[in-house]
């Protein structure tokens, strides 16, 4: 027999219920007070806004409601002015699953059909139901992590769109260039660029010697190999004759792509820097944050998967923190079918991509978890991709029991349960 400790819910017995469709120029409302249906409708603006809810809590008040409760679908930003505005004026606000708003209209209306008056009644009926989702309150340290994480996020998405066009333009101009990809982002890839825009042509008309007293003045320590790699390539590109001035445009091109490169590279860093320095902050404040762990998890990626996460203590089991992740794992099974357990990825995607990132090079052989992950890949023979995600559930459910055990990192103590190791403490 299981028996499951019953969650109490708060009462709100003494609560309205103000269901709203919010778009971006229009907010629907919808709500049931002393047996009235009442809808209503108003432009997303603050002073509308301010006005509609005061009115209606003098109707709630008149009913013998004590408070007003917003709810409303995510929306991205448009639904930010509504909550910023209800807890300016006191009342409380949550949020409605979207799929859960599209799955139950044919409950609601017996109709698979969307209107704007028909998603309000909707969302009000799952909040009376309780399926509300909790409308986080960020700190204002936070808020600005977060911020500035998704700020440093763009930047690495447009750094890589840049260094694939820098690629197929590079491959248009110096065809024969047989260097790895993360060459010309080195000290002497740079130098080929500055001193020669990578032209091949121009390399071949200064001559080798000339060539490689340049690069080694720019770069002292180039290997000789190297120069002459760079030179072979140079001459057998060449040989495709393009036209000079179609050169010329390649060659300009390449360089605004570079300058455009380091520009973005050093913004990353400057963010970097800033999300670093709000991390300091926050340890100051819980001292429980965890200090960077070398071959664990740097400041950099700590300061990331914080800005994401959020302050840990709002969740109080580590099972909300993956469905907050939306790592939890999706089943099905019925009678004596079982189907493939996936995760429900209905969390944020960003910190997903964080993790990814944390645990990429803690699967290499001599990784915190490379056996694990070959025990995954290997011996239980599952794709890469479902090892790694594996390995993420495992770091971030390890990640929050860290933090809020406020010690410092044990690696005995990180794969092995809380009974295990006070057995082998006591034996020790």
């Amino acid at each position: 027999m299981k028996i499951t400790r019953k969650a109490q819910k708060i009462n709100l017995d003494q609560v309205l219920d103000i269901a709203v469709d919010v778009h971006g120029e229009l907010l629907n409302f919808f709500f049931i007070c002393g047996g009235k249906e009442y809808s209503d409708e108003c432009r997303n603006r603050t002073t509308v806004i301010s006005k509609k809810l005061q009115e209606y809590n003098t109707i709630a008040l008149a009913c013998g409601k004590k408070n007003l409760r917003i709810v409303c679908e995510p929306t991205g930003q448009h639904q930010n002015t509504l909550f910023r505005t209800a807890r300016r004026l006191g009342f409380m606000t949550c949020y409605v699953n979207a799929e859960s708003v599209a799955k139950f209209r044919m409950v609601e209306s017996n109709d698979s059909g969307k209107t704007d008056q028909k998603d309000p009644r909707v969302i009000r009926t799952l909040a009376t139901l309780g399926k509300v989702l909790r409308f986080r309150l960020l700190d204002e340290e936070y808020l600005m992590l977060r911020k500035l994480h998704k700020i440093y996020d763009e930047i690495e998405v447009s750094c890589t769109r840049l260094r694939c066009r820098l690629n197929k333009l590079l491959m248009e101009l110096f065809c024969d260039y047989s260097f790895k990809k993360d060459f010309l982002y080195s000290n002497s890839g740079m130098a080929l660029v500055e001193l020669y825009g990578c032209n091949p042509y121009r390399i071949v008309t200064d001559g080798f010697e000339v060539f490689c007293k340049s690069m080694k003045k720019a770069v002292p320590r180039i290997h000789s190999v190297t120069l002459k790699r760079l030179w072979n390539d140079a001459s057998s590109s060449v040989l495709n004759q393009l036209a000079p001035g179609y050169v010329e445009v390649l060659e300009g091109r390449l360089a605004d792509l570079v300058a455009d490169y380091q520009h973005e590279r050093e913004r990353k860093d400057k963010i970097a820097q800033q999300m670093i320095e709000l991390l300091n902050r926050l340890r100051e404040q819980d001292p429980n944050i965890p200090p960077p762990t070398p071959q664990v998890i740097s400041e950099r990626n700590l300061a990331r998967l914080l800005a994401e996460t959020g302050p840990l203590g709002d969740f109080d089991h580590w099972r909300k923190l993956m469905r907050y992740a939306g790592l939890n794992i999706r089943m099905r099974q019925s009678g004596k079918f079982q189907g493939q357990n996936k995760i429900t990825k209905k969390g944020r995607p960003l910190l997903r991509k964080v993790l990814q990132q944390i645990i990429l090079p803690l699967v290499k052989k001599r990784g915190l978890y490379g056996d694990l992950y070959r025990q995954k890949k290997d011996k239980e023979r599952r794709p890469g991709n479902k090892a790694m995600t594996i390995v993420a559930r495992q770091f971030l459910r390890k990640f929050y029991g860290w933090c809020k055990s406020g010690q410092e990192f044990n690696a005995k103590r990180f794969f092995i349960s809380e009974s295990e190791y006070q057995v082998m403490t006591k034996a020790a």
